[in-house]
């Protein structure tokens, strides 16, 4: 029921070895491949208000990388949280927790160290939720332009297949510069879309080739694994276009529409009101953990309505450097009642609702076993 600490670590620096770079005579920020990697950071709470610092036994210290994004999930549902770690211009890790404080760095044998076409790409934020109804947690982290927004599908057994170009993303995405990727349903219709908050790095390297400012995107989920980009649809261009970096996402007018806030470098933060239209119905669960961790982080949610069965966890951890709204949200297309809503707690108590009416926050405390 203590919470751990993972931190994600980015490249070596030192002021004293720092490399000097330029660009026309002028000085300019170094490549990230000119820096050193670095190892992430796995601390154990101590229950004291202190934590101990166990990478090197956890082996997560035995991999360092250029980290910018983490996503926690049971990948492989063995009740254990596992841990996606995108890399900048180096392959990705996915530590599997093989329980007991250790991890297994697998991300080769699964699938989700390289994107499809074998390149390093810009890796940037993550995030990791079910896409396609199964029940597995499924990968999509965002990276920069000709690099595409790899979307990896979790077929089981820790194995991934990457759906990128089948889901339409690849063509659509190849031009675009991304940092903050949510997967969340905006429209309510019982798919989850996925969010991309979207600008380049500012750098004369970049020449004209590529647009600095860029405005954000949603990738509507058409379902069968199918994506289709909205921006100037999605309301998105009735702002100019600039260098964005985190999201956060919530109900911030209580009308069961997820709604987007958004910083820029060197612009106010832009706070996005969702007006999906369709009267799509939807739920929110807030979960409070008592023999868990309070905010229940990693309890696994399945509901089920005339449409079939959806899935998600708790994970307040979202995108890039950002953290979102704890409530889970289901949008539930045309259903007012669900019949049935599963939740799993961290504990591995079971709690289960039945005939549980749509349009509201559904507040629950976990129950003694």
């Amino acid at each position: 029921g203590w919470l751990d600490l993972f931190v994600v670590n980015y490249l070596s620096w030192n002021h004293e070895t720092e490399p000097v770079c330029q660009y026309e005579g002028r000085p300019e920020y170094c490549h990230p491949r000119l820096y050193g990697e670095l190892p992430n950071r796995l601390y154990r709470n101590n229950r004291d208000s202190t934590f101990t610092d166990i990478s090197a036994e956890a082996s997560i210290r035995a991999h360092p990388g250029k980290g910018m994004g983490a996503c926690v999930a049971d990948f492989d549902l063995d009740g254990w949280l596992d841990i996606f770690v995108a890399n900048d211009k180096l392959f990705n890790f996915l530590f599997r927790n093989t329980g007991g404080g250790k991890f297994e760095e697998i991300a080769f044998e699964a699938g989700v160290a390289l994107a499809e076409h074998g390149n390093f790409i810009s890796g940037m934020g993550v995030d990791c939720r079910d896409l396609d109804g199964d029940g597995l947690a499924d990968i999509a982290f965002v990276a920069l332009d000709n690099e595409t927004f790899p979307l990896f599908r979790n077929r089981g057994n820790n194995s991934f297949e990457e759906i990128t170009s089948s889901s339409g993303i690849t063509l659509q995405s190849r031009a675009m510069a991304g940092y903050s990727p949510a997967i969340y349903d905006f429209d309510n219709d019982g798919l989850k879309d996925l969010f991309v908050s979207r600008g380049h790095v500012q750098s004369p390297l970049m020449g004209d080739r590529v647009a600095v400012d860029q405005h954000n995107s949603v990738f509507r989920n058409l379902g069968r694994n199918k994506f289709q980009a909205l921006t100037a649809e999605a309301g998105f261009a009735a702002q100019p276009p600039r260098r964005h970096r985190g999201s956060a996402h919530g109900d911030l007018d209580g009308d069961g529409r997820l709604d987007i806030v958004v910083t820029a470098l060197g612009a106010p933060t832009e706070i996005w009101i969702n007006e999906s239209p369709g009267g799509n119905h939807w739920l929110l669960v807030a979960l409070e953990g008592t023999r868990s961790n309070r905010d229940a982080i990693g309890a696994r949610l399945k509901l089920v309505t005339g449409g079939g069965a959806q899935y998600n966890h708790v994970s307040y951890a979202v995108g890039y450097s950002s953290s979102s709204a704890g409530p889970v949200h289901f949008g539930l297309g045309p259903h007012q009642t669900v019949p049935s809503l599963e939740i799993l707690w961290p504990s591995g108590v079971r709690q289960e609702l039945k005939d549980v009416k749509a349009g509201q926050i559904l507040r629950l405390r976990e129950p003694e076993p």
